[in-house]
């Protein structure tokens, strides 16, 4: 079966893969902040349509990845029904629910997009950045902060986005393996969330100790070279873009 595509490196010739690994993660933060901080649909939809147009430029297989984000629709939903029952209002009239109110549904509406926003961020970095270069950039923001391990940091970073893509190639396969035995076909819901997670669970522990005694039996050591990283112009004026469009949404907040 073929490998899922989101939060994968897929090696292309897109002048965002050739940015330095440092500016796409300070542009991460500053896309995640200005999708936090603001409340306004405007900002929102021109976060939308630049995160689109860079997905474009990255030469990424937008297609895939925008169907297999229907994973965290299922998060996003339960974020939507939380704040719709939670949030006090004025009720929805015409919808015989208690405790929908217009301010619930219209706050979840909101944090929904804006988690999607962050989701779409990070499958945009993380499939137009290398591992090792992600690894080296935090090493290098964390190293001037005394008292702070920053090759240890950068090593569980790097095996954290390790980790992310094989549970999902894992759970697809699963997926996969279940609807051939025709277990999808259980009415209990239960018993098929059952059937996944615990067999996912138990090889995602055993992942791990696999990864672990292959570092110890190749001598890993955090002491390493330092890499020497080169900033070009297209990356301060991809970095000065970034800063402009995320200033301008949080200016219309406020």
């Amino acid at each position: 079966m073929a490998e899922l595509n989101i939060f994968h490196y897929t090696p292309e010739k897109s002048i965002i893969h050739t940015l330095d690994g440092r500016i796409k993660l300070l542009c991460l933060i500053l896309f995640t902040l200005a999708a936090g901080l603001t409340s306004r649909w405007l900002g929102l939809a021109v976060l939308t349509a630049v995160l689109c147009a860079a997905l474009t430029s990255s030469k990424l297989p937008a297609k895939s990845l925008l169907s297999e984000t229907r994973y965290f629709l299922l998060l996003s939903g339960v974020v939507l029904v939380v704040n719709s029952f939670s949030v006090p209002g004025a009720p929805i009239t015409g919808i015989p629910i208690h405790g929908l109110t217009r301010q619930g549904f219209t706050s979840g509406l909101l944090y929904a997009w804006r988690l999607l926003l962050i989701i779409l961020t990070c499958t945009i970095l993380t499939g137009t950045t290398p591992l090792s270069q992600l690894k080296n950039s935090v090493e290098w923001f964390l190293r001037p902060i005394p008292l702070v391990p920053e090759a240890r940091i950068a090593t569980m970073f790097s095996l954290t986005l390790v980790l992310i893509p094989l549970i999902f190639d894992q759970a697809a396969e699963m997926l996969e393996a279940q609807k051939a035995r025709c277990i999808e076909k259980r009415k209990n819901p239960l018993v098929r969330i059952k059937l996944l997670l615990f067999p996912l669970l138990l090889h995602t522990f055993m992942r791990a100790d696999e990864m672990v005694l292959a570092m110890e039996s190749r001598c890993y050591s955090e002491v390493r070279t330092k890499t020497v990283f080169q900033t070009t112009f297209t990356d301060w004026l991809f970095l000065a873009f970034t800063l402009g469009v995320c200033s301008v949404v949080l200016f219309t907040h406020f």
